[in-house]
């Protein structure tokens, strides 16, 4: 029986003597000498491929990471978030040697609730009582055009949809609804996809019809069809083309068998077809970059800066100022490729972003916007629509449900300090 008993303690302690601690990223430091100074072998780099390279290559000091050490204090995983929806995970395998994997982050997506009387300003007692700069941010573009109306002694209560990782924040948060609440008034703002507020569950989406002079059908590119909402210029990089593989934070490798991301959008084309720069802007790379293969990449106004990968020969040299729809380069099959395609990234302030998301604005060519008309002079009309915003019905009775029985603010810094690390909350 005492041998049973002292097994069960050497188990619990095995299962539970590891400790899990946030880290930040120092400043300047390269991932191999964060791995030499937790005695991680440098032959885990010789098993990472081309892209998982870049990915570590592309750690920024300040990043929020875990480590998982045992009652020794020695590391024994490594958890470092890549993207919103990707880490990456080293830890000892079987055979007691290190491994290097990207594995999808382990988030907990909830809703939550605040009610905040107003005391001193809307803004500072909002933060305050939540501890969640990001949500009062987004409250603040949600309010834009009703927080003239709210002073003190006003009840502000909201409800919105907030991600984290270990019982802490991660992301920023999409405010669902809003109720401000008067001594002889209450009225309800509506947040619609983009986190913009409106005084009834409605939103006026803006139409643009093209109407193709050339006795082709009339097409018509809309918010409620498309799910999109135009805020920038840039066009397609190529005309009359389809997409074969769409940008990915978390794409499944059907060949490799593990999580990849894909930081762009592939589209498919014939080797020399033109490629074309999605908005003016100056050429700051021409050549080959690893398993990009022939690269032009593009500096453009506002952070942005476009890729353009697996190209067969190009047009420009580093230093020209190019313009919108201008042909750069030309397609082709070079790097890791599986065939003739063009891979464009988009890149905001250095970080990638989904290239559909900013393409579609209006151009000069409907052929560089739509691929069903190609080359045909068109004409402009527009129209508007008022559409239901999603769920708002429903977010209305979240809101009044919580505010008739009584839920308190959720303070952020109150329940992260609750609260004990576990690898359980990483995968």
């Amino acid at each position: 029986m005492t041998r049973i008993i002292l097994l069960v303690l050497l188990i619990s302690v095995s299962v539970f003597g590891n400790v899990v601690t946030k880290q930040n990223w120092k400043q300047g430091q390269k991932f191999t000498n964060y791995l030499q100074s937790n005695g991680i072998s440098l032959d885990l780099l010789k098993s990472l491929d081309e892209l998982e390279k870049q990915v570590v290559g592309e750690i920024k000091g300040g990043q929020v990471f875990y480590e998982v050490k045992d009652d020794s204090g020695k590391v024994i995983k490594v958890y470092i978030p890549i993207s919103s929806t990707l880490q990456i995970k080293i830890s000892k395998n079987q055979t007691n040697e290190f491994k290097f994997s990207i594995i999808p982050i382990n988030f907990k997506e909830d809703v939550y609730f605040g009610n905040v009387t107003i005391k001193n300003s809307i803004w500072s007692d909002i933060t305050s009582h939540t501890h969640n700069n990001s949500l009062t941010k987004k409250l603040q573009k949600a309010l834009k055009s009703f927080s003239s109306k709210i002073g003190r002694g006003d009840k502000v209560a909201f409800l919105y949809s907030q991600k984290s990782l270990a019982g802490l924040l991660s992301g920023s948060p999409q405010i669902l609804i809003v109720k401000i609440t008067k001594p002889n008034k209450e009225f309800f703002v509506y947040i619609d996809e983009e986190g913009n507020g409106h005084n009834e569950p409605f939103e006026s989406v803006s139409y643009v019809i093209y109407e193709p002079i050339i006795g082709k059908q009339t097409i018509k590119k809309t918010n409620e069809n498309n799910n999109y909402k135009s805020k920038l210029n840039f066009v397609y990089p190529m005309r009359n083309t389809r997409i074969t593989s769409p940008f990915s934070n978390g794409r499944y490798h059907p060949v490799l068998h593990i999580y990849r991301p894909h930081f762009g959008t592939d589209f498919g084309a014939k080797r020399g077809t033109p490629v074309m720069s999605v908005e003016d802007g100056v050429v700051i790379f021409v050549g080959s970059e690893g398993g990009y293969g022939k690269t032009v990449k593009v500096k453009h106004s506002g952070g942005y800066m476009s890729l353009y990968a697996h190209l067969d020969g190009f047009r420009v040299n580093v230093g020209d100022n190019v313009s919108k729809g201008e042909v750069i380069a030309y397609s082709g099959n070079t790097g890791t490729s599986s065939g003739p395609h063009l891979h464009l990234g988009i890149y905001l302030n250095n970080s990638p972003i989904d290239p559909m998301s900013v393409i579609g604005g209006e151009s000069s060519s409907v052929g560089y916007i739509l691929d069903k008309v190609s080359d045909a002079v068109s004409t402009k009309t527009y129209e508007t629509k008022k559409i239901a915003i999603p769920n708002a019905i429903k977010h209305r009775e979240m809101i009044n449900y919580r505010l008739n029985t009584g839920v308190q603010t959720y303070d952020w810094i109150d329940d992260a300090s609750k609260r004990k690390l576990s690898e359980n909350d990483l995968e």
